[in-house]
């Protein structure tokens, strides 16, 4: 009995075989090649290797003809046969197969998902497109990843609301789908993941962040409003993304945020980043007037200055020097800071009492340069040689009297410019820095000599944080310099 029932199933095994051989054949145009038939019958072997074997050489020949027998066999008993079934319709990119792929991508075995998610992406149908995205939260990392290339192949623009929801799964593989959302779409999505940063979840906020600093320099905005999240997670991938990103504009911001986090890890973490992207800019000379010796360089350059008459004062930073309407720094002709081709940043945090007095000067009327206030007016101006007709001079509009101000003024290539608390307020066209070294002196509060620009007037009030750079500094570097 056992030998009769043994033989009846290899019978209706071979029956069901060339039923199967029968089926595709037909299918096949009468005048396709002998090799491919041939070829196709050999998917309904018994043999499983003969199986797996023919679906690997249909791929090889490359004829659409065969795509109909290799969808059938996407459904053979075998994961290998399923498998390399998978893996030659990607081959033969039939639009035709797509049903059946997105179908596979439900097979037990990773490998057949795998190559099915392959042949789609190789397909490029967008009717493809959502059974990829739920292919993103495959059990398999090679499925999820595949299915991510598959779905930038396919260019679908909805796949990014798509991601979008897979952005805010806890539980999805992040990588492949940030890959994908920058492959995509990188500047579409950075609204739509910027609005996410006001998500209850602390988990789908770092994800956003996470994703977001892959984007490129136009994700830096909505990153730098994530430092301030409170969550740690949150404000480490919001560092981390600004520091992958490079944005050297950032490091002023960053800067600032390591001056005020409370984790000391995370706060080394930003300073480093924000010393890599802006490293400080060091002045020439940088007079503090704190300490026993006010009018020393504290950069260590020795351009040390005589204080004349000045009292010590509560500065902006520490301590200042109250000038009285009478008082002054000497700082004579420090060789450590030529003029002659350079050009050149002046700052200082004033608070003044008068309408008129000098902040900082140098030189005299040939040749020099000047930081003052006048009728209650911040200015900057320079003259470059005796034969200019006048000097060139930036003027704020606003008066500034009796509150903290912070006064720049800088000499560039073509131009000199006032900033007043880190923006600019004033412009005015040069032919470039002054051409040689100033005969005159250089002061603080006072223009000792005769001057280039308007007025000589003491200061009356108080002067904090002078420094002078040996460059024209930009915006953001000036904004820099106000922060503590």
């Amino acid at each position: 009995m056992a030998t009769l029932e043994v033989t009846m199933v290899n019978a209706w095994r071979r029956l069901c075989g060339w039923a199967i051989v029968f089926l595709v054949a037909r299918s096949l145009s009468p005048g396709e090649s002998p090799a491919v038939r041939a070829r196709v019958g050999d998917l309904g072997s018994e043999d499983l290797v003969v199986r797996r074997a023919a679906a690997m050489a249909l791929g090889d020949m490359g004829d659409r003809s065969a795509a109909g027998p290799l969808a059938k066999a996407l459904s053979d008993e075998d994961a290998g046969v399923r498998r390399e079934a998978a893996k030659a319709l990607g081959y033969l990119k039939d639009p035709a197969t797509t049903q059946a792929l997105v179908g596979a991508l439900s097979d037990t075995d990773a490998n057949v998902r795998f190559y099915a998610a392959y042949a789609l992406g190789e397909i490029r149908e967008p009717a493809a497109s959502a059974a990829l995205l739920r292919a993103l939260r495959d059990a398999d990392w090679n499925v999820r990843h595949q299915a991510a290339w598959s779905l930038r192949e396919i260019g679908d623009p909805s796949v990014i609301r798509g991601a979008m929801a897979a952005v805010q799964d806890v539980a999805a593989e992040l990588a492949p789908i940030g890959w994908l959302i920058k492959q995509t779409d990188a500047a579409g999505a950075i609204a739509p993941l910027a609005a996410l940063l006001a998500s209850g979840d602390a988990g789908v906020r770092e994800r956003a962040v996470l994703v977001l600093g892959g984007l490129g320099a136009e994700a830096s905005g909505p990153l730098l409003a994530a430092v301030a999240d409170g969550d740690i997670a949150v404000r480490r991938a919001a560092v981390a993304g600004l520091g992958m990103i490079g944005d050297r504009k950032t490091g002023g911001a960053l800067r600032a945020f390591a001056g005020r986090e409370e984790d000391a890890a995370l706060r080394q973490t930003a300073a480093e980043i924000a010393d890599r992207l802006a490293p400080p800019r060091m002045p020439g000379a940088h007079w503090s007037f704190d300490g026993e010796d006010p009018g020393k360089d504290v950069t260590g350059r020795g351009t040390d200055g005589e204080v004349n008459g000045c009292q010590s004062a509560e500065g902006k930073v520490g301590k200042a020097l109250d000038f009285g309407g009478r008082g002054c720094v000497e700082l004579g002709k420090p060789g450590a800071l030529p003029t002659a081709n350079q050009p050149i940043t002046v700052m200082a945090w004033v608070k003044s009492r008068a309408p008129n007095g000098v902040v900082f000067a140098r030189g005299g009327a040939f040749c020099g340069y000047s930081l003052y206030i006048k009728d209650g007016l911040p200015k900057f101006g320079t003259k470059r040689t005796r034969e200019d007709k006048g000097p060139a001079i930036a003027a704020g509009t606003a008066p500034v009297a009796g509150e903290w101000t912070h006064l720049a003024g800088l000499i560039g290539e073509d131009r000199v410019e006032l900033y007043v608390n880190g923006k600019l307020a004033g412009t005015a066209r040069t032919e470039g820095p002054l051409p040689g070294n100033c005969g005159q002196g250089m002061e603080i509060g006072f223009d000792a000599g005769n001057s280039a620009i308007e007025i000589c007037d003491h200061f009356d009030g108080i002067i904090d944080e002078v420094k002078v750079f040996q460059e024209a500094l930009d915006a953001d570097a000036i904004a820099e310099a106000i922060r503590p």
